[in-house]
């Protein structure tokens, strides 16, 4: 078996504990839903009435009509979509694969530079699999799990339906290999200084830039860049630049990792 294969197993062997919780994870939580969105269907005008009514006799009680609700016309139960509960991969890759796997290959005879392409590979293969699946889950979602029970997905909280289904996969591929590179990045080398300066500056640099009023603007302007582009290149081109910019230096982590 080559080395890239054997690092391919290594890492399924890896993550299948992961792997299976989530989708432990992910199954309670779609029977809980159902069973939540079972228990609150009911008739919305007659519970509209009920409490019409309270309200009336409350009012009747104070003397006036001092109490005023507005009642809704139904009660629902919003999820989260299945696909999206699937996400939870991305982080618990790039944290699991880097800390238990580099000392695996290098004891296999693997170099650095080998282990790494075989871990980037990985990422973006993981990526474009992550990216499929919502892609392949939303028109369903869509047209069936919506008729029994509420959801929202990434696909239409930033807007990439829009760009069609091809645009969605490629849009979501990019920013998820974005995520996987970030993660990577912070635990290729877990015990250098550097590594703990670049925590402390990504969890400063949020409250900080959203603190202060100048900085504000340009933090959203980011982020809408980032994940809510109205060009699919454009936005493409954002993930996989700052993608780019984590692998380098991902990589200058690795090169001088020795455990």
């Amino acid at each position: 078996m080559n080395k890239m294969g054997v690092q391919m197993r290594v890492s399924v062997l890896r993550m299948r504990l992961a792997i299976l919780l989530v989708i432990g994870a992910i199954a309670v939580s779609t029977i809980a839903n159902y069973t939540i969105n079972a228990a609150l269907q009911g008739d919305p005008q007659r519970d509209a009435q009920e409490v019409a009514a309270a309200v009336g006799e409350l009012n009747e009680l104070a003397g006036k009509d001092a109490i005023k609700i507005e009642a809704p016309s139904e009660i629902e139960n919003i999820n989260i979509s299945s696909a999206n509960l699937l996400l939870i991969l991305l982080p618990v890759l790039a944290i699991i694969l880097p800390l238990r796997t580099f000392r695996t290959m290098l004891n296999f005879g693997d170099s650095r530079g080998r282990y790494f392409i075989g871990l980037l590979l990985i990422y973006a293969a993981a990526a474009l699999v992550l990216a499929l699946c919502n892609s392949l889950w939303w028109p369903f979602e869509q047209g069936v799990i919506r008729e029994h029970s509420q959801t929202i997905n990434l696909i239409e909280v930033f807007g990439w339906d829009r760009m069609g289904i091809i645009g969605a996969f490629l849009y979501q591929a990019a920013f998820y290999f974005f995520v996987l590179s970030l993660f990577n990045l912070l635990f290729s080398r877990m015990k250098s200084p550097v590594t703990w300066i670049l925590w402390a500056v990504l969890i400063a640099a949020i409250p900080i830039g959203t603190s202060i009023a100048s900085l504000r603007v340009h933090v959203a302007d980011f982020f809408l860049a980032l994940l809510f582009n109205d060009s699919l290149l454009a936005g493409m081109g954002l993930n996989l630049a700052l993608s780019a910019v984590f692998i380098a230096g991902a990589w200058l982590f690795t090169r001088h990792r020795t455990i």
